[in-house]
C-alpha cells in the first residue's frame, strides 16, 4: 500500500472515530436530558407545593410583631375546646360572670342563632375567642397543609364575621403533635407562625375527655392537683357536647384554686404559650 493510500485510510479512521464520539456525546446529552433524579425532583415538588399553599388565603395573616409578657403571679387559664354547646357553654358562661373569672374557648364551626349567641357571648363578656377546627375531622385536616388552612380559615372567617373580632391564637385539633398529623405538623407549625399565628397545647389536663363519661370530682381533681404545680397553668377542658360534667365541675375548681391564690384569665398571643415539645 502507497503512502498516499496509508494518508487516506487513516483519514477516513479519524472522520469515522470523530463522528463516532459526535454520536456518543448526542446520544449521551438525549439520556441526560431524560434523566429524572428522584431527590431533585421531589425537592421541586416540595418547593412548588409550599409555594401553592403559602399563596392561599392571602387575608389568613396577623400580626406577628409583638413581646411575651411577664406575668405576675398565679394566673389560671382555663380554656375550654369544642363549643359552642347551648348547655354546657353557657352553663360555663355563667359560672364564669359570677366568679369574675375570664377563660379561653377554642370554638369549633356551629351555625344557627343559639350557637352565633354564644359566639358573641364569649367576646362581650371580656373571654377570648379563639380557633380550634371547622371540622375536627383529624383525617381530613392533618392530610396537608392545604387542607389545615381550608379547615382553618373557615372557622376563623366565620368567627370574625358574627363577632367582628379575627382570632389570632388557636389550638391543634389533638394537640400540636398527634398520631395524625406526625407527617404534617411541622410544616403546618412553620406556616401558622410565619402568617403571625400562636398556638396553644397545655400543661393541665382535666381528663374530661379520657373516658366516655368522667365524674365531676375526677375533673375537679385533675385540674386542682395539676393547677399546684404550676404558676401559670394553662388547664384543657372541653365544652362540647358529653360534657356536662366539665361544666358542673368549673364552680368548685375556680373555688378551690382561688384558696390557693390564682385568678383567672383569658389567653392572647402575649402570654407565654405552652407547646408541647418535638
Amino acid at each position: 500500500m502507497s503512502v498516499k493510500q496509508w494518508k487516506q485510510v487513516i483519514t477516513l479512521t479519524v472522520i469515522a472515530i470523530i463522528l463516532i464520539l459526535l454520536i456518543l456525546v448526542i446520544i449521551l446529552g438525549i439520556k441526560l436530558a431524560q434523566y429524572k433524579d428522584p431527590v431533585i425532583d421531589e425537592a421541586f415538588a416540595s418547593e412548588n407545593l409550599q409555594s401553592s399553599y403559602q399563596d392561599l388565603y392571602p387575608d389568613l395573616y396577623v400580626d406577628g410583631a409583638f413581646e411575651f409578657k411577664d406575668v405576675q403571679g398565679k394566673v389560671c387559664y382555663l380554656t375550654f375546646d369544642d363549643g359552642p354547646n347551648v348547655q354546657n357553654t353557657t352553663k360555663i358562661l355563667d359560672t364564669l360572670k359570677k366568679n369574675n373569672a375570664k377563660a379561653t374557648f377554642f370554638v369549633i364551626y356551629r351555625e344557627g342563632a343559639d350557637a352565633e349567641a354564644l359566639y358573641k357571648r364569649i367576646v362581650n363578656e371580656g373571654h377570648t375567642i379563639a380557633v380550634h377546627t371547622a371540622s375536627h375531622n383529624y383525617n381530613q385536616i392533618y392530610s396537608s397543609v392545604a387542607a389545615y388552612l381550608a379547615d382553618f380559615e373557615k372557622i376563623s372567617s366565620h368567627i370574625e364575621k358574627i363577632t367582628g373580632v379575627k382570632p389570632e391564637i388557636f389550638r391543634f385539633p389533638g394537640g400540636s403533635i398527634n398520631t395524625y398529623n406526625v407527617a404534617v405538623y411541622h410544616e403546618i407549625i412553620a406556616e401558622m407562625l410565619r402568617r403571625g399565628y400562636t398556638y396553644y397545647d397545655w400543661n393541665v389536663s382535666s381528663g374530661d375527655a379520657s373516658a366516655s363519661w368522667v365524674s365531676v370530682k375526677n375533673i375537679t381533681n385533675n385540674v386542682v392537683s395539676g393547677c399546684s404545680r404550676q404558676n401559670q397553668p394553662i388547664v384543657l377542658m372541653h365544652d362540647g357536647a358529653g360534657h356536662g360534667n366539665t361544666a358542673d365541675a368549673v364552680p368548685e375548681i375556680i373555688k378551690q384554686l382561688k384558696t390557693q391564690g390564682f385568678s383567672f384569665e383569658g389567653l392572647d398571643k402575649t402570654i407565654k404559650p405552652f407547646c408541647f415539645g418535638y
